[in-house]
């Protein structure tokens, strides 16, 4: 009875942990420890001092040389610390380490220190060596204490590192100090342990941390990009005060931009961004990730970004964000995907899309047992030439008046392949250019500019996993459609992406009921997809 007593109060005091930091800084939690099986914990030798450095690693699979991202661990945290850019460079197979430069900062090797800028040197010749790295696209992320450690490394290190990408990230300790003391944060104390030496408090010691008071190397950083990026109400519901990143990001436009005064943020933008938590000029239209955008500054080399949110980095975009690889898109579009359950789901190819594209508004119509123009399971909500018409006002009114289409993608027919159509396949191909007729017919009326329209074919079926009662011979069903829709998109102003050839190779390793594409799969397909968008700028 007593051992159950004291696991109840064990398992009660890490729940009681763990809602205290997600209340006071979620980006910030020390709890949350998962790695999966495909990273690698290691040891690295310390250039500084010889100490080992634990890491988590992953080494792309692919043959040719790939990018490297440098994650950033948190303020408190350490390189065991979970980290939600992890799962995603999975499904691009990047290159990626998650280094601990001396763990939390709470102790004067951490924080900013000789030992913090060995240690991500350290890390990334571990990777270099040790991976298959394209040594010229290499990038760090942080966020907060992570972010902080990003701008460290922009001001220090020596390695030509393609970008920096810092997150509510911290550029003056001695402000942040204060700040964190009058809020009675725990951070407070943490700077108080690093600035401390022999009893004496060193403002010194903090100005010779923080970036805001180092020397911009201009030399080192000739290639290099600094990306900014801050939710405007950090500093209320959060930690970090957003004027860290808007002053560190004058302070390099100056020294990048001399006497081009309209490259700098006003300090009345500032003050009204601080006070407002908004700015009632920016473009209502331009988002992040699906979340407005209050202020952005953009040149080739130095960009902020200050949006919608509080103390986060928004993921999955981030890793959309920097100049990482060709088959990106930043552009602002606007873009309707109509599907079945492949495209439901929660990590299904429009939700792939929306990573890929983090500036565009993606509006996703796809149902689970959708068709193209079949009452499956008698209920006429999945068919979609009963509701296209539904489809387009809503996404209409999601854009807002304005707004034009810019793209439709179609992925449907799995659904119409089944068993129970089979004697019915001559009406798919004919369904599918009534389909297209109707949204042509459709965007007249609203008198909005012709989308690009694209039928994207249905996914491969693997006969060896389906329910054969459900699906037995769909794959061929399928086959024979997909030869169809190509006619059928040529005769009607539409584009036609084959992606079941492309999907099809090892296809068994992407499924696992022989229907639904696991995640990496979708994400596959939505790169397909993006390449195709890529093509038509």
């Amino acid at each position: 009875m007593r051992k159950l007593f004291s696991l109840l109060l064990f398992i009660i005091g890490i729940c009681i942990s763990v809602l205290a930091q997600e209340k006071e800084a979620i980006w910030d939690n020390t709890i949350l420890k998962n790695w999966s099986s495909e990273f690698k914990l290691v040891k690295i030798k310390s250039t500084s001092d010889s100490s080992l450095q634990n890491a988590w690693f992953y080494r792309s699979s692919k043959s040719t040389p790939q990018p490297l991202i440098i994650s950033l661990h948190t303020w408190s945290g350490d390189y065991n610390q979970e980290d939600p850019l992890a799962k995603e460079v999975l499904l691009h197979d990047w290159n990626y380490i998650h280094p601990d430069f001396r763990g939390p900062n709470n102790n004067q090797k951490a924080c900013g220190s000789q030992y913090v800028i060995a240690d991500i040197e350290d890390a990334i010749r571990y990777a270099i060596k040790n991976g298959i790295v394209d040594t010229a696209n290499v990038h760090i992320i942080g966020i907060s204490g992570g972010g902080y450690a990003t701008l460290v490394a922009f001001m220090k290190i020596n390695y030509p590192v393609k970008s920096f990408n810092a997150w509510a990230s911290i550029s003056d300790l001695g402000n942040w100090y204060w700040e964190t003391k009058g809020r009675n944060l725990k951070y407070a104390s943490d700077v108080e342990k690093v600035a401390t030496k022999d009893t004496v408090f060193s403002w010194e010691e903090l100005a010779e941390r923080s970036p805001m008071q180092m020397q911009y190397p201009s030399e080192k950083r000739k290639n290099s990009t600094l990306n900014m990026y801050a939710g405007v109400h950090d500093g209320y519901s959060g930690s970090v005060p957003i004027s860290h990143s808007v002053l560190f990001y004058n302070k390099i436009a100056s020294e990048l931009f001399p006497g081009q005064t309209e490259k700098l943020v006003p300090d009345s933008t500032l003050l009204s961004l601080v006070v407002k938590q908004l700015n009632p000029y920016a473009d209502k239209t331009l988002t992040l990730g699906s979340r407005k955008i209050h202020l952005s500054k953009n040149s080739p080399t130095l960009n902020l970004t200050i949006f919608e949110g509080t103390h986060e980095m928004l993921v999955p975009q981030a890793l959309a964000l920097p100049p990482i690889d060709e088959n990106k898109n930043l552009q602002p579009l606007h873009i309707l995907t109509i599907g079945d359950s492949n495209g439901a789901f929660d990590f299904g190819w429009p939700q792939q899309m929306m990573k890929l594209l983090p500036f565009s508004t993606v509006i996703n119509k796809s149902i689970s047992g959708n068709t193209i123009g079949f009452d499956n399971l008698d209920r006429p909500e999945l068919n979609t030439l009963k509701n296209i018409n539904q489809y387009l006002d809503d996404a209409f009114k999601k854009m807002g008046t304005k707004a034009q289409l810019d793209y439709i993608f179609i992925d449907l027919g799995t659904n119409d392949a089944k068993s129970i159509f089979k004697e019915r396949q001559k009406e798919v191909a004919a369904n599918m250019a009534v389909l297209l007729q109707k949204i042509h017919s459709s965007i007249k009326e609203y008198n909005k500019r012709m989308p690009y329209i694209c039928i994207v074919t249905p996914s491969p079926m693997d006969e060896l996993k389906v329910d054969a009662v459900k699906y037995s011979g769909g794959d061929l069903r399928i086959q024979e459609n997909n030869k169809q829709f190509s006619k059928v998109a040529a005769a009607n102003h539409a584009d036609y992406l084959d992606t079941y050839n492309l999907l099809k190779v090892n296809f068994s390793g992407k499924t696992t009921d022989g229907i639904h594409l696991n995640e990496k799969a979708q994400f596959e397909l939505a790169t397909i997809i993006l390449a195709y968008i890529n093509q038509k700028k």
